[in-house]
């Protein structure tokens, strides 16, 4: 009886003990995570809170007082406002030529980095620069290379008798939203290139091998072996290319603040003029919370077709 009374008592404790530390292991990584999760709330939550606000008030810096809540009013305004269709289309048309561009070179320099050739390490390292360079320091290096008088480019055009006078490139409506794309896509190409290089790495060597011994060319290995293999990295950097191409106000205000006559003019630059022109926030921030429902619809499709299949 008291070898039974041992094994009961020995039985016993063994069943409740792991109990409490389950419940204290499932706490722990949300206490550990908590501090990071508030901040992030509040860096980032905040911000978005209040332009919300503010897209449902009347809200003028020219009128000190006068703020109060308007409803839909302002989206109303902006929406029926002929600048903002325009400023949309411009978007669209800055947003798919960056991603088709940089998509298309961004693959095609990741495969050449990921050959084996003499002094690989050197080109990525040249590769990269641009994307690297502060947008700053672009904008002032184009900006004199594109100069209609003394510009660099321009004079050489000159010289080999290809223009018969110097093209306004920045200041011509059928030049300017062209040569900003162009100007976009060299400066972040590099970063597509970078995601779609990892992405090529992970491709076992197996599988090429394979693909090769059951005679498939280049072709072949491309479609069936290669595009597959990258999917999911042609996603990440097709997101992240319409994400900051859309949200890129730099790239366009430092060259033609939204013109030549609005040539130039996106969402980004829209909801600017009416903020700091007109010194209307409550327009200024319906655009940008207009801005924000595309880009987070966009994001949430994402999500959805690349990361829920794989549940």
């Amino acid at each position: 009886m008291a070898t039974t009374h041992l094994k009961e008592s020995a039985a016993a404790p063994a069943s409740r003990v792991p109990s409490a530390p389950r419940r204290r292991r499932g706490r722990r990584p949300w206490a550990y995570l908590a501090p990071a999760v508030l901040l992030l709330g509040g860096v980032l939550g905040y911000p978005v809170l209040d332009g919300l606000w503010t897209s449902f008030n009347h809200s003028i810096l020219t009128q000190p007082g006068a703020d109060r809540f308007t409803g839909l009013s302002n989206y109303v305004a902006v929406l029926t406002d002929p600048v903002l269709l325009t400023a949309a289309w411009h978007t669209v048309l800055w947003g798919v030529a960056n991603l088709v561009l940089q998509l298309v070179l961004g693959f095609a320099l990741a495969m050449l980095m990921h050959q084996k050739l003499a002094g690989r390490a050197f080109f990525r390292s040249v590769v990269i620069i641009p994307w690297i360079v502060p947008s700053v320091v672009v904008a002032l290096v184009w900006r004199f290379l594109l100069d209609p008088t003394s510009g660099p480019l321009n004079q050489l055009l000159l010289n080999l008798g290809l223009v018969d006078q110097s093209p306004q490139w920045l200041a011509d409506e059928s030049t300017a939203m062209p040569v900003l794309i162009l100007l976009s896509t060299w400066k972040w190409t590099p970063l597509v290139a970078v995601i779609l290089l990892a992405g090529l790495q992970t491709i076992p060597k197996e599988l090429h091998e394979a693909a090769m011994l059951d005679g498939a060319g280049a072709p072949q290995r491309l479609r069936y072996v290669i595009i597959p293999g990258i999917r999911t990295s042609i996603a990440l950097a097709g997101l992240l290319t319409v994400g900051y191409s859309v949200n890129n106000f730099n790239g366009i205000w430092m060259f033609t603040r939204g013109g030549p006559a609005g040539a130039t003019e996106t969402l980004t630059t829209l909801a600017y003029q009416y903020a700091f022109t007109q010194f209307d926030f409550g327009r200024a921030a319906a655009v940008a919370m207009i801005l924000f429902a595309f880009l987070f619809l966009l994001s949430t499709v994402y999500f959805y077709l690349v990361e829920g299949r794989k549940r």
